[in-house]
C-alpha cells in the first residue's frame, strides 16, 4: 500500500513538473516580421547632393501584429545611420536611405509598445559593428 502511494505521488509530481513546461511562453522573434522587399542605388533624394552612392532600403511588416523597428544602414565612412519606427501596422511599409552607403543593413524589431525590450543606441551600434 505504501509503495502504491509512493509511486502515485511520484507520477503525480512528474506529471505536474512536465505540464509546467507547457506554460512557459517562448518569446516570438519579431525580426522575421519586417522583410526588406526592395533596395535601390542612385535614385535621387532631395536631402542628398551626390546621388551615385545613395542607397535606399524599403521594408514591409509581414506579420499580423504591429511592430517597432530600428533600421541601420552603413555609410561609406563605416558609420551607421539609424532610423527608428514605432507602431508599424501589418502590411505597412517603411523607407530608409543613406546618402553615401555601402549597402549593408541591420535591423532590430520588437512587438509594438514593448517596453521590456530595448534597442541598441547609435553609439552602441557603431561600436559593435565597426566593419
Amino acid at each position: 500500500m505504501k509503495i502504491k502511494l509512493f509511486l502515485g505521488a511520484i507520477i503525480f509530481f512528474m506529471a505536474f513538473f512536465l505540464m509546467s513546461f507547457n506554460n512557459v511562453k517562448t518569446e516570438k522573434n519579431y525580426n522575421s516580421c519586417l522583410e526588406r522587399y526592395r533596395t535601390s542605388w542612385g535614385k535621387a533624394i532631395d536631402k542628398c547632393t551626390y546621388s551615385k552612392d545613395i542607397f535606399k532600403a524599403d521594408y514591409k511588416n509581414v506579420c499580423n501584429e504591429s511592430v517597432d523597428a530600428l533600421i541601420s544602414l552603413q555609410r561609406t565612412d563605416k558609420k551607421w545611420e539609424c532610423f527608428y519606427f514605432e507602431n508599424i501596422k501589418p502590411e505597412d511599409t517603411i523607407a530608409t536611405y543613406v546618402c553615401k552607403g555601402t549597402g549593408k543593413t541591420l535591423k532590430w524589431v520588437k512587438k509594438a509598445g514593448n517596453t521590456e525590450v530595448s534597442f541598441p543606441t547609435k553609439e552602441e551600434i557603431n561600436q559593435m559593428y565597426k566593419e
